[in-house]
């Protein structure tokens, strides 16, 4: 009996001591060999997404320019600046140009001009004039230009311009001051068009209702490279209009491309453009009156470019306040003698003169 029980506890100890080294091993293992294990995984993981990212390029480079992919990244800054395609002339346009009737367009395709020689509908001195002073604006970008009269009113009063149109008539009879390089003759249903750099404002209007909706893509690129985008769209007839709709449906449709609709600064800027609308007159004695603007106008913010350092200009306001009799009452300029930061001079507008409104009038 006693010779059976140390035979027993012998082989309990036996037992125990390989469970000993059982567990030894395993805990061997866990220490030496996992951290391995999930390293090699690691650098493998981090090979294969970098292998994939590098196969996956951001940008497509075409023999005609330089294409954005909006797969990539369909909200973004496009990048660099895309070759312009004109439309190429037609042979004889005399059936096409006889259907204008008044609008311009003489030699181009059905789908391009309709512009009028200075359409008072579409130009708002009083409204320009406000977005330069109190929206701060300083750069204009103008998709459906035709001869360019907006274009050249920002360019004569102190802004950076260019402008994108796709009528070849339109660019023979630019009034532009340096059409080469203020001008990008751009037909929009042949491709994307977008400038090399951001501006703070894109002028769009009655040029919406031109361009098919399976076109969008390729004039919203240029959009995109702008902080604010203020378009109207024909709400009746007229030449190629092809795309007419309630303002619901265009703000739906900008907003899904990523520009956010700005109710406050559309009713401010209509309300601008009614209030001016007999202010000013054209060289013909036309009163400018901006009646496009005035209703049917929309105001867009596109947060991407506004958030640039290079737009910090934008809505400018005086940030210091003066006290009158120890109660907070008006803005002021901040004032380095009283020990407050003073802004950069480039933060503030651009400074309005009579003169500036004369020598557009005498250009145009």
């Amino acid at each position: 009996m006693i010779a059976n029980r140390r035979s027993l506890k012998g082989k309990a100890d036996t037992g125990k001591k390989n469970v000993r080294i059982v567990v030894l091993a395993l805990v061997a293992f866990i220490v030496i060999a996992v951290p391995q294990y999930y390293s090699i995984m690691e650098v493998s993981y981090a090979d294969y997404y970098n292998t994939m990212a590098s196969a996956v390029p951001s940008v497509v480079t075409t023999a005609g320019g330089t294409v954005w992919d909006p797969k990539l990244n369909p909200l973004g800054i496009p990048p660099g600046k895309a070759q312009n395609i004109p439309s190429p002339r037609m042979q004889d346009s005399s059936a096409v140009d006889k259907k204008r009737g008044g609008y311009g367009g003489a030699g181009d395709e059905q789908h391009l001009g309709g512009f009028g020689e200075i359409d008072p509908g579409g130009i708002s001195p009083g409204l320009f004039k406000h977005m330069i002073s109190n929206l701060g604006i300083k750069s204009v970008m103008d998709i459906g230009c035709g001869r360019g009269f907006s274009t050249s009113w920002f360019y004569f009063h102190g802004c950076d311009v260019i402008c994108a149109e796709g009528s070849h008539d339109a660019w023979e009879r630019s009034v532009l001051p340096d059409k080469e390089n203020q001008m990008v003759l751009h037909d929009f249903s042949r491709g994307p068009w977008w400038p090399e750099k951001t501006y703070d404002a894109a002028w769009s209007v009655e040029f919406l209702e031109h361009v098919s909706v399976n076109y969008h893509y390729n004039y919203v690129t240029a959009f995109r490279k702008a902080a604010l985008v203020f378009v109207t769209a024909s709400k009746g007839h007229g030449w190629h209009h092809v795309e007419v709709h309630k303002n619901d449906w265009w703000i739906r449709k900008y907003e899904s491309y990523g520009l956010k609709y700005d109710a406050a600064l559309t009713e401010q800027a209509r309300a601008i453009a009614k209030s001016t609308k007999k202010d000013y007159k054209s060289p013909h004695g036309q009163y400018l009156d901006g009646f496009y603007v005035r209703v049917t106008l929309m105001v867009f913010v596109n947060p991407a470019v506004a958030a640039l350092p290079e737009h910090a200009h934008l809505f400018p306001e005086l940030g210091c306040l003066s006290k009158i009799d120890g109660i907070n009452k008006i803005n002021r300029k901040c004032d380095s003698t009283k020990g407050e930061s003073e802004p950069d001079p480039k933060m503030y507008p651009l400074e309005l003169t009579e003169k500036m409104d004369e020598d557009w009038l005498q250009w145009v």
